[in-house]
């Protein structure tokens, strides 16, 4: 799984599994669902069919290209591994959800919302196991203006972060098990957990960083 050719299979794969069903689909395809499960989103068979393995396509160049422009490199490359870790699961959960979305399409009886939460869940506590591991740079992990300003800071954020993904991932999975109305209160806590507990502490490691360094 550490491997960039694990992700590029998961992209053929995506691609591979549309032209083989590509004839079966109807004319229109659901592309997106609300958070209640219902679709809300259509496109034609061409495009829509093809808009996720694009859309991962896409994202493994941009991961693979974009970190050598980075000026903190050499920090990139020191959590090399990691990095090719973290995009295998993310074209594993996409490779997933576009499974979903064909079986739907097909007129597989299948709960998008569920299968959904759950990808999305497995996806951040596999993601909050490793954000520990990176190092600073600019392009992934939780950029703040203070944990780029501070190495300390980037360090204790991200194993907090980490934590974090962790809990909410179970949150979501947790989630994808109970009836819509619960379900969603613990998405909205999961959100809020990825969104402020980072950014907040990154900001408190920071002011405690400076403080210290000033005695």
């Amino acid at each position: 799984m550490r491997s960039r050719w694990t992700a590029a299979a998961l992209v053929a794969a995506m691609w591979a599994m549309t032209l083989a069903v590509y004839s079966r689909l109807p004319a229109r395809i659901a592309t997106h669902w609300d958070m209640h499960g219902t679709v809300d989103g259509w496109m034609p068979r061409m495009p829509g069919a093809f808009l996720l393995p694009f859309i991962a396509a896409a994202s493994l160049g941009l991961m693979l290209g974009l970190p050598r422009l980075d000026p903190r490199r050499r920090n990139v490359e020191r959590f090399g591994p990691e990095r090719m870790l973290l995009l295998n699961m993310t074209a594993l959960f996409m490779a997933a959800v576009h499974t979903a979305t064909l079986a739907f399409s097909l007129g597989y009886p299948v709960d998008m919302r569920r299968v959904t939460l759950a990808a999305v869940g497995l996806l951040f506590v596999g993601m909050g196991n490793y954000l520990p591991r990176i190092k600073s740079n600019y392009f992934i992990g939780i950029r703040t203006p203070w944990t780029l300003e501070n190495e300390n800071v980037w360090r204790h954020t991200h194993r907090v972060g980490g934590r974090a993904f962790v809990g909410a991932g179970l949150l979501f999975i947790v989630a994808a098990m109970l009836p819509e109305a619960a379900g969603m209160v613990l998405v909205m806590a999961a959100i809020a957990i990825v969104v402020i507990v980072p950014m907040a502490y990154s900001y408190v490691a920071y002011r405690r960083e400076m403080a210290g360094g000033s005695r």
